[in-house]
């Protein structure tokens, strides 16, 4: 590749500089997605380090009424969450459709929470 440069100035010109433009641009676009990606596992986070310890209690304190609740087979509950986004444009320009998380949260008797799993929305 031909860099043309500007002696006075030390500017570069041509592809040069719209490949630095695009490299900045990436690294960007990664970071932003690894917030957007950190930001949007917090609850599954919190739930896997909260097992046997958290109740129903503090859970609630911290997330806010359940969006559904059903007895469970052993005599607890189960609360279930649900976390939606919107749908995004892609670099093509197509747009993902609304992305729809459900968690589901165990409760024995005591109101330990005893076990959650991720799902995808089917309400």
């Amino acid at each position: 590749m031909i860099v043309l440069s500007d002696s006075a100035g030390g500017r570069r010109h041509g592809f040069d500089w719209v490949l630095g433009w695009w490299r900045e641009g990436m690294v960007a676009g990664g970071v932003l997605s690894l917030l957007i990606l950190s930001a949007c596992s917090g609850g599954g986070k919190y739930f896997h380090d909260a097992v046997d310890e958290a109740t129903q209690e503090m859970v609630g304190k911290r997330y806010g009424s359940p969006h559904k609740v059903l007895a469970s087979a052993h005599g607890g509950e189960v609360w279930t969450y649900f976390e939606r986004g919107s749908g995004t444009a892609s670099f093509s320009g197509q747009v993902r459709g609304e992305v729809c998380r459900a968690y589901l949260l165990t409760f024995d008797k005591e109101t330990i929470l005893r076990s959650w799993e991720q799902r995808t929305c089917q309400e």
